[in-house]
């Protein structure tokens, strides 16, 4: 099993075991909801949020925070996944759309609501300065897939929503070998967004935050 794989779901299964004793001690309500509505409802916001990350990648001005986002995609992200077996892929999007909506969007929410849930998941997907808008991101997506639980009462959607993203987010940058014109246009906006001794933060979950293959 592939360091990445293996980091992947020990760290989740670590936040799934957490969530679930946090659950049981607290006598928290923890429902998946209804399974087509879920399923449905999950895959339709995965589409959404894809959307939307590919428009912030590709699409959106280069501004202060998009910059920062495309800079660690390319210098983080990328070198991370590009290498991702189908395994990994689906091993490491499995894990995290099990363990952090466990964690976040059933004890967390359950405990103290949709804002700090989703404050905290921004939280744990910063690993430095560089990648402060990538918790903001987070953050951000986390208060949908929130929203979403709370809409159809349970958490099968979030999670289906979450693993089906990172599936397709992972897949992508296989895909990407950072050699079209749009990947040159990324580096042109992101160069400056970094001053020196600036620290690289992973992102992508608190479990791939561990990994890093870059030699």
């Amino acid at each position: 099993m592939s360091r990445l794989l293996t980091v992947a779901l020990v760290g989740e299964g670590l936040l799934a075991v957490v969530a679930s004793v946090w659950v049981c001690w607290r006598s928290l309500p923890l429902e998946l909801g209804p399974v087509g509505r879920g399923v449905g409802m999950g895959l339709v916001a995965a589409v959404a949020l894809g959307a939307l990350n590919y428009a912030m990648l590709r699409l959106a001005p280069p501004v202060g925070p998009v910059r920062q986002i495309r800079t660690l995609y390319r210098e983080t992200l990328r070198p991370l996944f590009s290498r991702a077996t189908l395994a990994e892929v689906l091993g490491v999007s499995l894990a995290a759309g099990i363990g952090e909506e466990l964690l976040f969007r059933g004890a967390v929410q359950g405990e103290w609501g949709l804002l700090v849930a989703s404050v905290l998941f921004g939280l744990a997907h910063i690993g430095g300065r560089t990648s402060l808008a990538f918790g903001i991101w987070a953050g951000l997506m986390g208060l949908g897939l929130g929203a979403l639980a709370a809409f159809t009462g349970g958490l099968l959607a979030p999670i289906v929503a979450h693993a089906t993203y990172d599936a397709a987010a992972i897949g992508y940058i296989r895909r990407d070998r950072g050699e079209s014109e749009d990947d040159k246009r990324l580096e042109m906006d992101s160069r400056g967004s970094d001053g020196p001794g600036d620290e690289r933060g992973a992102g992508g979950g608190p479990a791939a935050a561990a990994v890093d293959r870059r030699p």
